[in-house]
């Protein structure tokens, strides 16, 4: 009697076990992105549904690399709404600019400020973030028009980080037609938490160039020495990055990756002159710098699949 008893806890032990690691299994885990000093990673983990015509139920995870049991996870507009795929974090890293797709032409953004104990809060608090860029792109004469709240294609995009991480610059597009797209910039600032364009993002706004953007920090700049170094260190993992575009790349499209890159060089010397015609003489060698690495710093974490 007291071995059955024994054989029969000892099935129920060993079919508890085979159901925690069915469960486990069952959850996929796979990392987005990583912060640019590696504190933090950001984790999506995928549940198998209770039934095939499910849809598997995914959310997003923010986790510290030192001590892993310390995470928290991102907050969704609603329970079937979709989880953000791409992620910015600041500089600082107390900032996280977070992007998904929706549907044909259609892209939102999100901004999550990073708090400690770590935890994580949406912008907006019971307003989506994505429509109060679209109405304050509006009021602040960034765009005529809301194609967010017209149905048509909008497209909420991340153009930088400010060094200082006080603002962050973004750039709306919409239209009829995905060929006939008009942009708009604007940024949030994070130290006063309100929307706001300045005179360089008004003159963005008025060109048709395709030049990149930088943003502009609040702080004073540090010194060109420390400025040279932060490009100097960007600019080696730009390349590393590159090298493992390349290698990821199939062949009969590597050709196109390549000119990607090309052509995003010669954006980028557009963009700086365009920044640099803004302030004077004396500020212009560290502005230089400054933008160079900004928009470095975002070329980076583009996502390996969009950079053709």
């Amino acid at each position: 009697m007291e071995r059955s008893r024994l054989a029969c806890t000892g099935l129920v032990l060993s079919l508890g076990f085979c159901g925690l690691t069915i469960a486990r299994a069952a959850e996929a885990t796979e990392t987005l992105a990583t912060s640019p000093s590696g504190a933090f990673r950001i984790e999506s983990r995928y549940s198998e549904p209770a039934r095939a015509e499910q849809e598997p139920i995914g959310d997003i995870w923010l986790v510290s690399a030192t001590d892993p049991a310390q995470q928290a996870k991102l907050p969704k507009e609603a329970v079937d709404s979709p989880t953000d795929d791409e992620f910015h974090f600041s500089p600082s890293e107390e900032w996280l600019f977070g992007l998904r797709h929706v549907g044909s032409g259609l892209r939102y953004g999100n901004v999550y400020h990073l708090l400690k104990p770590l935890r994580v809060e949406a912008i907006g608090g019971q307003r989506s973030f994505n429509d109060l860029v679209w109405e304050n792109c509006i009021r602040l004469g960034a765009l005529k028009r809301d194609y967010s709240a017209d149905g048509v294609y909008a497209m909420t995009a991340f153009a930088s980080w400010s060094c200082d991480s006080s603002r962050v610059l973004i750039r709306l597009s919409g239209g009829e037609e995905k060929r006939d797209m008009h942009s708009g910039f604007l940024y949030f600032n994070t130290r006063a938490n309100k929307f706001e364009v300045t005179d360089y993002s008004r003159k963005l706004n008025k060109t048709k160039a395709t030049n990149l953007a930088g943003a502009e920090p609040i702080d004073p700049l540090p010194s060109e020495a420390e400025l040279k170094k932060r490009f100097d260190t960007l600019d080696q993992q730009l390349n590393k990055k590159y090298a493992e575009v390349l290698a990821q790349t199939d062949k009969d499209r590597v050709s196109l990756a390549r000119e990607a890159q090309r052509e995003w060089l010669k954006e980028r010397d557009a963009g700086e002159k365009f920044y640099l015609a803004l302030f004077p003489a004396a500020e212009k060698s560290r502005r230089r710098l400054q933008f160079l690495g900004d928009v470095t710093a975002a070329r980076i974490e583009v996502p390996v699949e969009q950079w053709e």
